[in-house]
């Protein structure tokens, strides 16, 4: 028989709570290593956890003394922080909320807000009453929602440009999608200035670049004979390199106008396209009974083709021809309607092809319709060893002269069928000390119909010869050069006059001329720099010779002299005049001025004096004219351009946002015309880096505007190397 030893009751006790202490030990150890496994998870998913006395609980990191959390593209940064990563039965959980001056950078953007919920196993989360920027927009609202693919939409957001937590101005919206870090697309969308609403629009979409095309214009005119007006210009669409304005203008006097103006460029630039459609309950002031006045204005660009095949095409409908310069302030320059053409140019190897189509869309418009008209030319050949060098010009078309309606003169609208072709023979070579360039050609005309209502065919000749040398002399780093030259040129007669054919333009305007222009120029070119050219001076005596020319007595009547020269590297001037021998006085004076003082200062000031000689052409070289008209009919006609006119214009920056612009010009002297003094004075500001500001007053004889032009926007880069294919199409 076994006996046992007894065991006292209170030792039964101690084991049992000893062996309640290493079960929980036990428990507490287990839990400890699953707790720090699930930290270990955090740094394996490259998420780090930067916080400042942080509380470690049931897997949640807290703090209330500021911490910074950084994962895969978002970096989260706050006073207090609730960090949570752990596993639950059929999921694991690893999320943020941050309270208290809180700061995100998620993707390209910076946000600021008070309360922010993250979800790292989703990549998405929610910020609240956050805000942030892309220079120069600040943009936010009242909850913005973080979305895994990168985008961002925002509940009752705003956009503005202004840096205040109360911005003077914004764009509010129910909901906002921000996608790709610069596409907007808005709902319920209000513009108000100073907590007051402007202008509302159910929806919207906007590139945040478009900033630099100035998305929001008002400007505000009073004076003149128009009357007041107000005028508004909003971006409404911009997607996909397409951007749409709405414009809207009250004129007080007259009633309301509206319109869109369309914006398109290719992501290659190849193809570009700007437009106009305007239409407002107005009249003008030499139709007081008009009702309606509209303006579509229209130009497009493209190459094709490898860029061997460009199209141009412009077009401008107008209800009259005041409908342009009405709605145009920022100019003393008038605006007149565009030509509504077609040019279609093919450039290959050995040959080039036009094809030109006009029209005259406008009744008030004087114009040559082209209808149309088609033009080829050719690579100039070598003919064998002989160095001669021929090329070749053709060009069909069908051609209406349409005059305005009514017309003063009661001339009729005349139209017929020209074909033209044109060949040319040249050929260069040394003559001592000369090179010279003989040439011969001729040119055949044919018109389908004339003012005999019969059809006209038109030959003549040309020859001439063109020769220069050149005298050269080194001055240390400059070098003094002269060269002189003559050019003679003789046209034949052509086998039919003027008066027998129809002269649609310049080009249908030949008669026989026999002269010789003679001359020399001299430059002084000097090295500034290594690599660097500069021509200080430049000036050109010529004069023309005739022979054998009844409409002109002397052999050379006139003398006319250039001068390009720069007293300062900041000071230029440029001069021009033509003494007449035969009535011993200046036919013309030009004297130009550009003074550039400093990066705040430069100012123009220009003379002009043209004599009763002095004849109005398109080309001034071309003296078909002179050969042709007798110089007392011509001094007799509209053709006669005497006038005296000063030009003056001054630009003065006398604060970095502010500045002064002041242009006038003065003329006097006229024919059967009153003297003149216009001017026109610009104050420009920009406030907050993108509100551009404009006080304009304008003084005209028959017209005084002041007008205020407001607008957001900011400077577009330097682009000046590229190519430009629009002129304004805003009026």
């Amino acid at each position: 028989m076994l006996i046992y030893p007894s065991i006292p009751k209170f030792r039964c006790s101690q084991w049992l709570f000893l062996w309640l202490i290493l079960s929980f030990l036990k428990i507490s150890t287990i839990q400890s290593l699953q707790d720090e496994k699930l930290v270990d998870d955090v740094f394996a998913q490259g998420i780090t956890v930067d916080l400042r006395c942080p509380h470690f609980s049931e897997g949640i990191l807290t703090t209330e003394q500021g911490g910074v959390i950084q994962g895969k593209d978002i970096r989260i940064q706050a006073k207090k922080i609730a960090y949570t990563n752990k596993k639950l039965t059929n999921s694991t959980v690893c999320s943020l909320i941050a309270e208290d001056e809180v700061m995100l950078e998620f993707g390209p953007y910076v946000f600021v807000g008070t309360h922010l919920d993250y979800d790292f196993q989703k990549n998405c989360g929610f910020i609240y009453n956050a805000r942030t920027a892309l220079e120069p927009w600040f943009f936010g609202g009242k909850k913005i929602e973080l979305c895994p693919d990168g985008n961002y939409k925002i509940y009752h957001g705003y956009v503005t440009t202004s840096e205040n937590y109360c911005p003077e101005w914004q764009i509010t919206a129910d909901e906002v999608c921000l996608t790709e870090g610069q596409y907007v697309f808005a709902k319920n969308v209000c513009f108000t200035f100073i907590k007051l609403p402007l202008f509302w629009l159910p929806s919207f979409r906007i590139n945040l670049e478009t900033i630099l095309d100035n998305p929001i214009r008002y400007n505000v005119r009073w004076g003149g004979r128009q009357g007041p007006r107000i005028g508004m210009t909003y971006e409404i669409f911009s997607w996909n390199n397409w951007k749409t304005f709405l414009r809207l203008d009250y004129r007080i006097n007259r009633g309301l106008g509206g319109g869109f103006e369309t914006y398109y460029h290719s992501p290659d630039r190849r193809a570009e396209f700007r437009s106009i459609n305007y239409v407002a309950r107005d009249s003008s002031l030499l139709h007081p009974d008009e009702k309606i006045r509209y303006r579509f204005q229209g130009i497009y660009h493209n190459s094709v083709a490898q860029d061997r095949v460009s199209i141009d095409m412009t077009y401008d409908k107008l209800s009259d021809k005041d409908m342009a310069t009405d709605y145009h302030d920022k100019s003393l320059e008038l605006e007149t309607a565009l030509r509504t053409k077609l040019h279609v140019r093919r450039q290959d190897t050995s040959w080039i092809a036009n094809f030109f189509t006009v029209v005259r869309f406008n009744s008030f418009q004087t114009i040559k319709q082209e209808l149309p008209s088609i033009e080829t030319s050719w690579k100039p050949l070598i003919l064998g060893s002989t160095g001669v060098i021929t090329d070749m010009h053709f060009k069909a078309s069908y051609l209406d002269f349409a005059y305005s309606t009514p017309n003063r003169w009661n001339v009729p609208d005349y139209h017929s069928t020209r074909v033209a072709y044109t060949q040319r023979f040249y050929r260069s070579w040394r003559l001592g000390i000369f090179n010279i360039s003989p040439e011969i050609g001729a040119k055949c005309i044919y018109y389908g119909n004339s003012p005999q209502k019969n059809q006209k065919f038109l030959t003549f000749a040309a020859f001439g010869m063109k020769g220069h040398t050149q005298f050269e002399r080194f001055y240390g780093n400059c070098k003094h050069v002269v060269q002189p030259y003559f050019a003679y040129q003789y046209l034949t007669s052509p086998t039919t006059s003027p008066p027998e054919h129809y002269i649609f333009d310049i080009d249908d305007g030949w008669h026989r001329l026999n002269l010789l222009r003679f001359g020399a120029t001299q430059s002084l070119f000097c090295k500034a720099i290594p690599g660097c050219i500069q021509r200080p001076l430049f000036a050109d005596l010529y004069a023309y010779a005739f022979f054998d020319t009844p409409t002109i007595p002397s052999i050379v009547p006139k003398v006319y002299g250039q001068l390009r020269f720069s007293s300062l590297d900041t000071l230029r001037h440029t001069f021009m005049t033509a003494w007449d021998f035969e009535h011993q006085q200046l036919e013309e004076y030009n004297f130009r001025n550009d003074w550039t003082l400093s990066a705040d200062l430069a100012f123009s000031l220009e003379y002009r004096h043209r004599s009763a000689y002095r004849w109005r052409k398109v080309d001034p070289t071309n003296f078909i004219l002179d050969s042709f008209r007798s110089e007392r009919s011509l001094k007799r006609s509209a053709l006669s351009d005497r006038r005296d006119t000063v030009l003056f214009h001054i630009f003065y920056r006398f604060y970095p946002t502010w500045s002064l612009e002041f242009e006038s010009r003065h003329g006097w002297d006229r024919r059967r015309e009153p003297s003149y003094n216009e001017f026109e004075v610009d104050l420009n500001t920009t406030l907050r880096s993108c509100w551009h500001i404009q006080l304009s007053y304008r003084h005209k004889e028959d017209d005084d505007r002041i007008a205020i032009y407001l607008s957001v926007g900011m400077k577009r880069p330097d682009t000046s190397g590229a190519p430009c294919f629009f002129p304004c199409l805003e009026f």
